[in-house]
């Protein structure tokens, strides 16, 4: 690993501290930072000691402040001049090298020997209101001399750019946004935040110089304040017209000017905040709440990290829809301290939004591009730039098209005229995918990625047709390892045929992780081919895959991993195949994904999707099936989730009557759907005939399963909150103590099963006055969810809603206000968010009400207090 040697030049009586601090800060185990005082001797060779370390470090740090430091003067400076006879005639400091002139401090001469070695320098000065040290004195005589200095400094071509600092803080990041931070990566000791996704084109981004000054010239300067409202600018155009290479280059423009420097792909609500939260990760920002598995906790960590740094660059790519425009407006309110770029198909946007159109290449320009991309791998021809232009017309200057030909004709070695032939000799076929589904997109883009579609092997086309159906969001390359039921696995073949698709520009891999993409519009090129049956139809294979992969329990967060990043593709051939008539594995894929969503308390996303499997179900199988009547379960579960009682329990004993049918009286799975119908009945009340439920319920799994079993623990976990709401305490203290037991011995003692147990035996002892074990139970519960759902859950919400209520009962009012407010907080955003009214947001807000009556308020203060948390931002 490269070692780097930094100098920190300042005076020591006015600015001590700030040197200390940044020494502190800096210091790595080979990272060397040096100071004057390192270099102070007896005799009088301070200076040529300076001029030796400045001459081998690799940047400077100069502080300009009021005092200009102890001037260098008699053996130490005759040294320097020996050293170096023409240095008046390389730096203007003549004057200073007279035996009778005037002197420079040895601060002062740290940054002419920086500029004398071409040394890389931060020049930095105080405003007014920073702070100075304690053997600060202000002198005119000495403020002079160093406004002198400065515009010295200034005559010097090679003079950087001075910043000025408010505070220790400030400074600190100031000079982590300089060169000190190019040179901490460069040596592998730290990391300017970034996750584009591609690598810049170099010379090969052609004809934008105009957009991109334009860009700089709207963005404005670097913010670097926090709180500054960011600026926006949209690049408004077709799509393949290069609006999202175009924010990436002007990014790897500015790259060095920005700390962190962040790609969000936003074409959908969904895709805004789950790639949000995605920049948590150790390939973005590397928060702590990266393992979290709440994405709108990890959402609002990247967002107040945002907020707390100012100086960032945001790009939101592939706006194209208006729901996915409504959440980035509602983003951008939230927004400060940085710049944003959107990349997007439309063109109406609030006031607050700079609109910057983006239109196709000039013919010059695309040709020139075509050229150079295909330089030394096309066979050349005389006419080559005349061909070029007519190649350029022929896919309308559009930049994505372009790239694509300029792959193919160097993956064939084709000549342009050749290049030309084979696509003009497909036109016929080509055009007649120029359909009303497809007149927003230039025919001669479809021509492109025809001619490279068809240049594909076997495999890669196989592979090419089933990723259509999968969503535009990143795939995990991990997929390819799966294989298909009655197709051999083959994880090398897919690996070959994945890297072909790259060949041809018709996927893009990350650089940062095992992930790759492939373009909505070749997507829906290569669908379209095949509802033309023009190409083997693969909808049903990739439903299967798709199906194949997304495994493991989506109710158990061990399982996320593996299914979080296949849930967009999981919904989107699920749906594809639902609208297509394919059945086979649509219902399962639609309840899984629809399961995962309704863990996380994604409501809105999660029942249409139990509606659609559950009449797929019914028309495959009939009204009395199992699988109906899983579906039915499920599509329950939701409803009474959501505070729709009524409409729920029809369904549960639907589905509990088609299983008894189906199954037997004793079966496990009716031990499932008779405990869930025992809840919704004991949650309005019925609780004699939930108790009955129950029991049944419960005799059933123990002799299923035996006495240790965790559907065992649920029966006497759900029996025993029954005995302990009709007073039978002492009854259900020893069921809640052994389904404790039994789960933490399946599940580990930080699951959020786990967590259920714990309240539920927190209330207990509560109710029996056991105030001081029930507060330590209630808060492992609270910090167990937290750390398997994020912050603001709806089982976080009830961890805090039981704190509270215990932290009232022993009088510790404001620290339960605290709680209540939390609670409902996460309850009201998450009705606002969804359209549905949790079932204990009432029962909460009484509760605060109680609380506030206990403490005084008037019922004015008290309505006031409800009102605010219905309008939180």
């Amino acid at each position: 690993m490269a070692q780097v040697k930094l100098f920190l030049s300042t005076v020591s009586a006015e600015f001590r501290s700030y040197r200390e601090r940044l020494r502190h800060g800096l210091t790595r185990p080979n990272v060397e930072v040096k100071v004057q005082e390192d270099f102070i001797v007896s005799g009088n060779e301070t200076l040529e000691m300076l001029d030796d370390y400045i001459k081998d470090c690799d940047g400077v740090i100069h502080l300009v402040g009021d005092m200009t430091g102890s001037p260098a003067g008699g053996p130490t400076l005759t040294a320097i001049k020996e050293r170096y006879p023409d240095l008046a005639t390389r730096l203007p400091l003549a004057e200073f090298l007279q035996a009778a002139g005037p002197k420079l401090s040895y601060t002062q001469w740290e940054a002419w020997l920086a500029l004398l070695h071409g040394k890389r320098l931060f020049i930095a000065t105080p405003t007014p209101g920073a702070g100075r040290d304690g053997g600060y004195l202000q002198d005119p005589a000495q403020q002079a001399l160093q406004q002198a200095h400065l515009v010295r400094l200034k005559s010097v071509e090679r003079y950087p750019a001075g910043v000025a600092f408010r505070g220790h803080d400030h400074l600190a990041t100031e000079v982590l946004r300089s060169f000190v931070l190019d040179l901490l990566v460069s040596a592998g000791l730290s990391r300017r935040p970034q996750t584009l996704p591609y690598a810049s084109l170099g010379s090969l981004f052609k004809g934008r110089q105009v957009l991109l000054n334009e860009i700089e010239t709207r963005l404005g300067p670097i913010v670097e304040h926090a709180g500054v409202a960011a600026p926006v600018v949209a690049l408004v155009g077709q799509g393949g017209v290069g609006k999202s290479r175009l924010a990436i280059e002007q990014a790897w423009r500015q790259l060095g000017r920005h700390c962190a420097v962040l790609f969000v792909l936003a074409d959908s609500p969904a895709a805004i905040e789950r790639n949000l939260a995605g920049l948590c990760g150790e390939r973005g920002l590397d928060l702590s709440e990266k393992a979290l598995t709440e994405q709108a906790a990890q959402a609002q960590a990247v967002l107040t990290w945002l907020a707390a740094h100012p100086g960032w660059l945001l790009i939101l790519d592939n706006v194209d829809n208006e729901a996915a425009a409504t959440a980035v407006e509602s983003l951008l309110s939230q927004l400060s301290g940085g710049q944003v770029l959107i990349t997007t198909r439309l063109r109406n946007w609030s006031g607050s939004v700079q609109v910057l159109d983006v239109d196709v290449l000039a013919p010059d320009d695309a040709a020139a591009f075509l050229l150079e991309r295909t330089e030394g791998k096309r066979r050349a021809a005389e006419d080559d730039e005349a061909t070029a232009l007519l190649i350029g017309e022929d896919l309308g200057h559009l930049a994505l098209a372009l790239e694509q030909a300029g792959a193919y004709i160097s993956q064939r070695r084709l000549s342009f005229a050749g290049y030309r032939s084979e696509w003009q000799q497909r036109r016929a076929q080509v055009l007649a995918w120029n359909e009303p589904r497809l007149t927003q997109y230039p025919a001669s883009l479809a021509i492109t990625w025809l001619t490279s579609f068809e240049q594909l092997g076997e495999a890669a086309r196989t592979l090419l047709r089933r990723l259509a159906w999968l969503s535009p969001a990143p795939i995990p390359e991990s997929l390819l390892e799966v294989a298909i039921a009655g197709e051999a696995a083959n994880p090398g073949g897919a690996f070959d045929a994945l890297v072909e698709l790259e060949g041809l520009s018709l996927l893009n891999r990350s650089c940062e992780a095992p992930q790759f993409v492939v373009h909505r519009l070749v997507q829906e090129v290569t669908r379209l081919r095949q509802e033309l049956a023009q190409e083997p139809h693969e909808l049903a294979a990739a439903l299967a895959w798709i199906d194949a992969a997304f495994v493991g329990d989506p109710q158990d967060v061990r399982s996320w991993p593996v299914l979080e990043p296949l849930e967009s593709h999981a919904k989107a051939v699920a749906s594809f195949a639902a609208g297509a008539g394919v059945t086979g594995a649509t219902a399962r894929l639609l309840n899984q994904v629809a399961t995962l969503l309704l863990t996380k308390a994604a409501y809105y996303e999660a029942e249409p999707m139990y509606r659609l499997a559950l009449g797929i179900e019914e028309n495959i199988y009939g009204q009395d099936h199992p699988n109906v009547a899983m579906c039915l379960n499920n599509l329950a579960a939701l409803l009474q989730a959501t505070n729709r009682l009524a409409e729920a329990e029809p369904l549960k004993r639907r589905a509990l009557r088609i299983d008894e049918s189906s199954y037997g009286q004793d079966h496990p799975i009716v031990a499932v759907r008779l405990n869930n119908l025992a809840q919704l009945l004991q949650d309005t009340n019925r609780l004699a005939d939930a108790e009955l439920l129950m029991r049944r319920a419960l005799q059933i799994d123990e002799a299923s399963y035996g006495q240790d079993h965790p559907n065992v623990a649920r029966h006497l976990n759900n029996l025993a909150a029954l005995l302990q709401a009709t007073n039978q305490l002492s009854e259900a203290e020893p069921s809640l103590c052994l389904a404790l037991r039994i789960d933490e011995a399946s599940y580990g003692q930080d699951h959020p099963i786990v967590a259920i147990r714990l309240s539920n035996l927190a209330a207990l002892l509560q109710d029996t006055h056991q105030l001081s074990e029930a507060e330590l139970m209630y808060r492992r519960a609270l910090q167990i969810d937290e750390a398997s759902y994020g912050q603001d859950h709806p089982s976080v919400a009830r961890d805090l809603n039981n704190l509270a209520q215990l932290l009232r009962a022993t009088n510790k009012l404001s620290k339960a206000e605290v709680m209540y407010r939390r609670c409902l907080q996460i309850l009201i955003v998450s009705m606002q968010q969804q359209g549905y009214q949790h079932p204990n947001l009432q029962t909460v807000i009484n509760n605060y009400i109680i609380l506030l009556q206990v403490q005084g308020f008037s019922e004015e203060a008290i309505q006031a207090k409800i009102g605010s948390l219905y309008q939180q931002d």
